[in-house]
């Protein structure tokens, strides 16, 4: 079997013209590496974006469901108030509808979650990096004030058997009454914000017929 010996360099010029096509094409494999590894990021950072924007969207449609409440919350308060001036007064409180707690459309952020986690934030640019963090923070703050306000809510439920409530417990529901009037200033600043600062350029969308349907349930007086 022939050896093929490797044939010497005849001189300078042909060693570095030996070197400079090794360094070529290394740096070609590096090039092609990176491109393939650039391509791939820009596929994941788009599909985290594309996950983001989906729920930004559903965050913004939330904040938009609890504006077309308001008004039904701020009356629904002031017939409350009304009944406990009737029973200040030693007369029935005139509910003759049942107290329930606003209908809500929650709020979530568990694709931030995961993007948080994961490899693609890293690859954003940064400013948008920084407005979905904003964004997503805000809706979080919603998402618990949502809860608290249900809170508030189910224990003005309460308002709903009046023949077995005690002296303390009519001073218990004051102060609920109290925190459902700070929580309802709370929730408009709130959802202001998110509709004209953090929506990511996401508009609302209207709920189904169920949540229309939940939403004329609870807007119909209880006098």
């Amino acid at each position: 079997m022939d050896i093929h010996k490797p044939k010497p360099w005849h001189g300078w010029r042909e060693f570095a013209k030996e070197v400079a096509t090794i360094v070529l094409g290394v740096l070609i494999a590096i090039g092609a590496e990176q491109a393939v590894e650039q391509a791939h990021w820009r596929h994941e950072v788009a599909a985290e974006r594309a996950a983001l924007h989906d729920e930004a969207k559903e965050n913004v449609s939330s904040a938009a469901y609890r504006v077309a409440e308001d008004p039904c919350i701020t009356r629904r308060l002031a017939e409350i108030e009304e009944g406990f001036r009737r029973q200040a007064r030693g007369l029935p409180t005139g509910f003759h509808q049942a107290i329930t707690k606003p209908p809500s459309w929650t709020a979530s952020s568990g694709s931030w979650d995961i993007a948080v986690s994961g490899q693609a934030l890293g690859h954003m640019p940064h400013k948008e990096k920084l407005a979905f963090s904003d964004a997503f923070y805000t809706y979080k703050s919603f998402a618990q004030l949502r809860r608290e306000e249900d809170t508030i809510w189910r224990q003005l439920s309460l308002l709903n058997h009046p023949e077995i409530l005690s002296p303390g417990d009519w001073v218990e529901l004051h102060q609920g009454y109290g925190q459902a009037v700070g929580m309802n200033e709370r929730m408009k600043t709130m959802t202001k914000y998110i509709l004209e600062i953090a929506t990511m350029g996401q508009r609302p969308t209207k709920g189904d017929a169920l949540d229309a349907e939940r939403l004329k349930a609870f807007c119909s007086s209880i006098f």
